[in-house]
């Protein structure tokens, strides 16, 4: 039991931490109105295993903290969104298209549209601009997550094969 607490935290704060570098690595495109962010294939893990959702979470509220500098706005809802969008993608992992969780996916582009183009509007003080900045968000986090899916599936495999939680 012990073991799978270590194995549990050692796996959360790594998540974390590969979230966090890789904001920082592609910080340029990793924030603001047109983003591409990178750590958001992380995300991904969260479908098929509950205990990715903590260090994801962790990780986007460290970026968004350390990193993003749009204040407290951001590092509520940035880190909601990430929490609400793991939770649907969670939720539909059985439904899959060719071997791929794409509904899943979907979430995490609709859920970071929706919170994040609204958060950027507010913050931004362009509210007329909101369908704009979701529209800006969800085709980043879209192309993120088509990029993810082929990585997930491999990063699946050996988590599968090497990774015994229950």
């Amino acid at each position: 039991m012990r073991n799978k607490k270590v194995l549990f935290m050692s796996l959360t704060a790594l998540i974390a931490t590969i979230y966090v570098t890789l904001c920082y690595i592609f910080q340029p495109i990793s924030f603001g109105p047109i983003q591409f962010r990178i750590s958001e294939v992380l995300c991904l893990l969260a479908i098929d295993y509950p205990w990715a959702l903590l260090g994801v979470c962790i990780g986007c509220l460290l970026s968004n903290l350390f990193i993003g500098g749009l204040g407290i706005v951001d590092i509520v809802f940035g880190t909601l969104s990430t929490v609400i969008s793991c939770l649907l993608a969670y939720l539909f992992r059985n439904k899959l298209y060719k071997g791929y969780p794409i509904i899943s996916a979907l979430m995490f582009v609709i859920v970071n549209a929706l919170i994040i183009g609204t958060e950027l509007a507010y913050i931004l003080n362009t509210p007329k601009l909101i369908f704009v900045y979701m529209l800006q968000v969800g085709i980043g986090e879209l192309v993120v997550m088509i990029i993810g899916l082929p990585i997930y599936k491999k990063v699946k495999k050996v988590i599968d094969s090497k990774v015994k939680l229950a």
